[in-house]
């Protein structure tokens, strides 16, 4: 009997001040347990997803449906209930990566187990996307229930928990078809300092506008109440239906809204959790697909995108996407070539292989909106990006960027280019992991040697700090 390891992990953290479930690349299997003190009546949870890398495929398809924990007293309590909607997840697009999940209240006390709902199908694809298999993680048709036991988590004085979905550790059977998983629990300060970023996707209904401050408070069904969505500095509100670009003024309370962000956990229990949008969708009742990833072909007004993210399970490793349909938030129709970043949602016919999104809207990463090419007519798309090493660093949002001819990507031609940061989001990394050195992927406009960046990526730079005050034990 054949079987493959998967190289990866998944980890699911349970934070106090912000208690969270994450999943997440790891190492060890050091349990963490904490002695019984006093605890106030309830805590606030949220729940994040990461993982890292696998080595032996490229992807790694899961659908997580729900989480529960259960305390001491024999009590279970729902940390997620994604059964309605499941929570369809690629392993490999979360490396470094925490995905905010769900917030909830629960009883403050000792928690001794929990138990992780996942659906039965696994898919993973080949390093080189030709080929993907469908497995099980379970004989039969039933979804499969993951318990962790002999755990001894105080709300009290433990800050999170994190389960690592081991799966360095798992293993693949081809003669039966069958998954094998393993689970251990990691310290929530090792798996915090390894994240890039935390991000979030939101469907909710609008609370409330504060057009002084630039937010929108959101209730999501599935990530809690309260959550806050400021907008980045080029972003745009566009109604799926008509097409049409909104101003936050427009947006009425009530209006359910579907957003794609970076998180800022809250410091205390009392903070909301903050999300960072580019983009905000008043979302179409038909709305069904929404995916993001790298274009790989171009034929008209079809072009196919190698999957990194997808709110569907998809039968291969790229879908083909009909665009002559959409709006783009940020760029043109004719911005589509490989090697572009895209998301993009709408309506999905057909399965597997031969599933095609029509899409309501394609968003174009680092790409200007209409606004700002209006603004900045001179400044052309860079389409793949700038890419090189970082020079000098300015005080001013700028630094110098070396593109060598052997690390140059893209069409871009080599040399220096001074690059303004002004308002880009980091989709991996920081601002403090702007330093001479550094490798980094720019996305923006290009005016001579000049890039405008709205996205900035940074190779191997964990960007996220502040969370490890939620980690003490």
């Amino acid at each position: 009997m054949t079987r493959t390891r998967l190289s990866q992990s998944l980890i699911l953290t349970l934070s106090t001040a912000a208690l969270a479930v994450l999943a997440a690349c790891g190492g060890g299997s050091d349990t963490a347990s904490t002695a019984p003190t006093a605890a106030a009546a309830s805590v606030t949870l949220q729940t994040y997803i990461t993982d890292n890398l696998a080595t032996e495929y490229s992807k790694v398809w899961v659908t997580v449906k729900k989480i529960t924990a259960t305390d001491s007293a024999g009590t279970a309590i729902t940390l997620l209930d994604a059964t309605a909607a499941p929570v369809v997840v690629n392993l490999s697009s979360l490396a470094a990566v925490g995905q905010f999940m769900s917030s909830v209240s629960v009883p403050a006390g000792i928690y001794t187990q929990l138990a992780v709902t996942l659906g039965n199908d696994v898919q993973l694809v080949s390093l080189d996307g030709a080929t993907t298999v469908a497995g099980k993680l379970a004989s039969g048709t039933s979804d499969f229930v993951w318990n962790v036991r002999n755990l001894s988590f105080d709300t009290a004085t433990t800050g999170q928990l994190v389960l690592d979905f081991n799966l360095a550790r798992f293993t693949y059977s081809a003669a039966t078809g069958l998954v094998t998983p393993q689970v251990d629990v990691l310290h929530p300060t090792d798996a915090f300092r390894k994240f890039v970023r935390q991000q979030a996707e939101v469907h909710g209904t609008v609370q409330s506008v504060d057009t002084t401050a630039g937010t929108i408070t959101v209730n999501d069904s599935r990530l809690g109440t309260g959550v806050v969505v400021s907008l980045a500095t080029d972003a745009v509100i566009t109604n799926e239906s008509t097409g049409a670009t909104l101003t936050l003024a427009q947006l009425a309370t009530g209006t359910r809204i579907g957003i794609r962000g970076t998180v800022t956990p809250g410091a205390t229990t009392a903070d909301p959790v903050t999300v960072s949008a580019t983009v905000v969708h008043v979302e179409s009742a038909v709305t069904r697909a929404s995916g993001e990833g790298t274009v790989s072909a171009v034929n008209g007004t079809r072009v196919t995108v190698k999957l990194t993210d997808a709110n569907f399970l998809p039968g291969s490793d790229s879908v083909v996407v009909e665009t002559s349909g959409a709006t783009f938030p940020h760029g043109l129709a004719t911005d589509l070539a490989i090697g572009v970043v895209v998301s993009f949602r709408g309506q999905v016919s057909g399965t597997g292989a031969a599933a095609v999104v029509a899409a309501s809207s394609v968003d174009v990463r680092g790409a200007a909106s209409s606004h700002a090419r209006a603004a900045h007519p001179e400044h052309a798309f860079a389409g793949g990006g700038v890419r090189g090493t970082v020079g000098t660093v300015g005080t001013d949002g700028r630094f110098t960027l070396v593109v060598s001819a052997a690390n140059a990507t893209t069409a871009v031609a080599a040399g220096t280019y001074t690059v303004t940061t002004t308002g880009a989001a980091y989709h991996d990394g920081s601002a403090s992991c702007l330093v001479a050195g550094a490798t980094i992927q720019a996305l923006g406009t290009l005016s001579g040697t000049t890039l405008t960046a709205a996205v900035l990526d940074v190779d191997g730079c964990a960007g996220q700090q502040h969370a490890e005050q939620h980690g003490k034990r």
